[in-house]
């Protein structure tokens, strides 16, 4: 006895040891599972590898790990794209980071980094963008912003950025070409048939460019030029303009000239390729579009990701992507509200007596009649020769019938789709029964029973609409409408084959429909309208007036059927209304792409003359007479100056403050029209308004009057005609300030001026200086 006890002992004990590392097992799975609901993931996720580790058979846990691990690495990196969406980057590093340490090899967060990493660079590269554009280099801002809409084309940041240097590029695009600062300078040069080389000497002692000659420009090669305060660019294409010369910028001082031809425009012309990656455009059309309208020759699409490569010229590549982006647009959807009805109504009507209309009389004998129902005996001749009224059977029983019923059925179908179709495409509803229709064929054999073969067609039976909308700019959508109704009239047994056919019937309409977003519109009047009467009358009788109504029996059957159709149309999407600057712009010439147009600022007359005869037009200021040489250079010739202009205004200021600053003239000949442009520091100073001064309404003389304030870069430019010329002194005009920073000096300059005498010359004057104000805090 004693023995077995010990031996239960050791079984439990076994027992005991055996299973006390699963309980222990278990509660770190428990405990693990618990941390990673509270959040601590690196906690959780190590008990529930100890628990593995602890018990490697065991697929429970180790399943339960890979599912914890995934379901973790899902939440970080779901909180990690929040945080890098709001703006919190370097949150957002800290959950990549780490993720990683959960699982070193999850490309996810490591697309997630770089992606930080891109998005500081691109930062960087915006904030370098935006002074540039506080500075007035729109140019050199869209440039420096490129990259960034290259590599992300939904930066928020930098599609802003963007659209500001686009307006104003299309500002400046109106007054004249933009230039960068080292072509800016104004400079005044007069030549009569003189050597190339030697103007452009002249220039580049001027203005400072280098130029620099190919080696195929002819030595001999004559030019004639005056211009006076004209832009060193503007002076540089027109050179070449008469001299059939090219130009290609080396750096901001220096100038390739090279004869335009087209071996020498393929040696030396940059060409930039380019991809677009298309949303909704069709990469064949806009193959097509470019083809067609840029002559581009080197061009490839690939249509799996609709992407379209050109490569072409800088201005090529500019007016491709104003087409591509005029094309590549979202095309709004239409949901439309449909509601057919369908009423039915029957009537039918069974009024009258009915009587019998046939009779049997059958003569009853001793014999048996074969077959009879009633018992009866068939008579024998002498039976018939003594019979009567009983022996006469009449069938069938004699009866009449009062019939007065009235049923009127009322049937209301209603099917209420909504249907979303995109612009210009068929959309389709179908709401009804497939009828399957069996068809046998038999097919002969030598020997034998013929073959059947059996196949099944469906027939689509009920109510059939099909739509395609069109969406206009007006927000009104035309709708093609086709609507088809049909119903089962009949069956038809083919008897031979044993197949099974159907009459159908059907009500069918077409129409066009101009409906406003919201207005709804009803199309009725398909009606089907069905009457049946009968009448069995008593022969004479029943053809009594009045009184055959006691001798007839009338049915009537009424069926009438009508479809009624609502359509409501609703626009989704927005429709996209183009910009002027996107559907009409520049392109160039036939011979050569450009995307701005050859013009020259107002800021002096031109005349070309390549024959060596008198010019068509001569500068304000009287040309001195030409050397023995037929050349004179005059840079920058500072004769009088019948106009003058200067500043008036305080000197210091405190943040808070209005401050005006008036700009005074004084002019000693006839000043008809003014045009300026008034540059400040937009941190420091804000414009309120622009008021014209008095000196142009002389003698109640009318003004015309234009501002444009444009805060962001620090620019106002003010233009102001009047009807007559005006002399003396007086205020141009007023600019209201409102000082919102501190600055030890600001400055208010004064650049672009443009006087104009009576006579429409161009009249020489004396630009104010620079006013600088003192603003304290």
């Amino acid at each position: 006895m004693a023995g077995h006890r010990a031996v239960a002992t050791a079984l439990l004990l076994f027992l005991a040891a055996s299973l006390l590392p699963g309980c222990a097992t278990d509660k770190l799975s428990r405990e693990g599972r618990s941390l990673i609901d509270e959040g601590h993931y690196e906690e959780g996720l190590a008990m529930l590898q100890e628990a593995v580790k602890d018990q490697p058979d065991e697929v429970a846990h180790r399943a339960l790990l890979m599912r914890s691990r995934d379901r973790v690495m899902t939440r970080l990196l779901a909180e990690a794209a929040s945080a890098r969406a709001d703006g919190r980057s370097e949150y957002a590093q800290s959950i990549y980071e780490r993720a990683l340490k959960i699982d070193s090899g999850n490309t996810r967060a490591k697309d997630g980094l770089e992606a930080l990493a891109m998005d500081k660079r691109h930062e960087k590269i915006i904030d370098e963008a935006r002074e540039l554009l506080k500075k007035g280099k729109h140019g050199s801002a869209g440039a420096a912003l490129k990259p960034v809409l290259l590599e992300s084309p939904k930066n928020s940041q930098a599609i802003v950025l963007q659209r500001q240097i686009d307006e104003h590029a299309a500002k400046e695009l109106i007054a004249g070409p933009t230039l960068e600062a080292q072509f800016k300078k104004p400079v005044s040069l007069q030549f009569r048939d003189a050597n190339l080389k030697m103007v452009f000497e002249a220039l580049s002692r001027v203005s400072g460019i280098n130029v620099l000659l190919d080696k195929e420009v002819k030595p001999d090669l004559k030019t004639s030029i005056f211009v006076s305060d004209v832009s060193v660019e503007d002076t540089i294409d027109l050179i070449l303009l008469q001299s059939q010369l090219s130009k290609k910028v080396i750096s901001s001082n220096t100038v390739f000239v090279y004869p335009n031809t087209p071996a020498k425009i393929k040696e030396h012309q940059d060409l930039m390729i380019r991809s677009f990656h298309l949303v909704n455009a069709d990469p064949k059309q806009m193959l097509t579009m470019l083809k067609t309208v840029l002559k581009t020759k080197d061009i490839f699409i690939n249509e799996k990701i609709s992407a379209i490569v050109i490569r072409d010229t800088p201005d090529a590549i500019r007016l491709a992507e104003k087409m591509i982006a005029d094309q590549d647009i979202s095309e709004p959807e239409v949901m439309m509200e449909v509601e057919v009805l369908e009423i039915n109504r029957t009537r039918l009507t069974d009024i009258g007596i009915k009587w019998p209309d046939q009779i049997t009389f059958t003569a009853t004998g001793t014999g048996a009649v074969p077959g009879a129902t009633v018992p009866t005996t068939v008579p024998t001749l002498t039976q018939l020769r003594q019979i009567n009224g009983d022996g006469i059977v009449t069938s069938p029983p004699m009866s009449v019938t009062l019939k007065a019923m009235l049923q009127d059925t009322d049937t209301k179908i209603l099917a209420s789709p909504r249907i979303r179709a995109r612009n210009r495409e068929k959309a389709k509803i179908m709401i009804g029964d497939r009828v399957p229709v069996i068809t046998n064929a038999v097919t002969p054999v030598s020997s034998g029973a013929p073959v059947v073969t059996g196949s099944v067609q469906y027939l689509d039976v009920g109510l059939k609409l099909e739509v395609e909308p069109d969406i206009h700019l007006d927000n009104e959508v035309a709708i093609r409408v086709n609507l088809d109704v049909s119903t089962i009239v009949k069956e038809v047994q083919n008897t031979l084959s044993g197949t099974l056919a159907y009459q159908i019937g059907t009500r069918n309409a077409s129409t066009m429909l101009q409906l406003k977003d919201g207005e709804t519109q009803i199309l009725a009047g398909l009606i089907d309208n069905q009457e049946r009467n009968s009448a069995s009358k008593v022969p004479g009788m029943g053809q009594l007036p009045l009184l055959g109504r006691l001798f007839s029996e009338h049915q009537g059957n009424g069926t009438k059927t009508e479809i009624v159709l609502s359509i409501t149309p609703h626009i989704v999407g927005k429709i996209h209304q183009p910009d002027v600057r996107e559907i009409e712009y520049w392109s160039g010439t036939e011979a050569s792409l450009q995307t701005r147009p050859p013009m020259l600022r107002p800021l002096g007359k031109v005349a070309l003359n390549g024959s060596g005869g008198v010019p068509s037009a001569m500068p304000a200021t009287p040309a001195p007479a030409p050397s023995p040489s037929g050349n004179q250079a005059a840079p920058n010739v500072a004769p009088e100056s019948p106009v003058a202009l200067s500043w008036q205004g305080p000197g210091q200021a405190k943040i808070g403050d209005k401050i005006r600053l008036s700009l005074n003239t004084r002019s000693a000949q006839e000043l008809r029209s003014l045009e300026f442009l008034v540059g400040f520091d937009p941190e420091v100073l804000q414009v309120s308004d622009v008021i014209e001064g008095d000196f142009l309404q002389q003698n109640n003389a009318q003004l015309q009057f234009d501002k444009t304030i444009d805060q962001d870069i620090g620019q106002v430019s003010v233009e102001l005609s009047g009807t007559a010329g005006a002399t003396g002194s007086g205020s141009v005009a007023t600019i209201e300030f409102e000082v919102i920073g501190a600055a030890a000096q600001t400055q208010i300059t004064t650049s672009q001026i443009v006087p104009v005498g009576e006579s429409g010359e161009t009249l020489v004057f004396t630009a104010p200086g620079s006013h600088s104000i003192a603003v304290s805090p």
